[in-house]
């Protein structure tokens, strides 16, 4: 289960329809802000609902 203020590594892997990176952790989606196709980032996680999530981007660990 993913709870509020867990950090994650994801890869960036889709885009949101208001641009933000869309990476996904156990099967759930998280929308990243300022993330983009491609990027390795660590990001924190915000809010959760029931099938995806928004984090914060904490760092870009490798640019796309």
């Amino acid at each position: 289960m993913i709870n509020k203020n867990d950090e994650f590594v994801l890869k960036i892997d889709d885009m949101g329809v208001n641009g933000e990176g869309i990476g996904h952790v156990e099967g759930l989606a998280l929308f990243v802000k300022d993330a983009i196709i491609g990027d390795v980032v660590q990001v924190k996680v915000m809010k959760m609902q029931k099938n995806y999530g928004f984090a914060k981007l904490v760092k870009v660990l490798e640019p796309s």
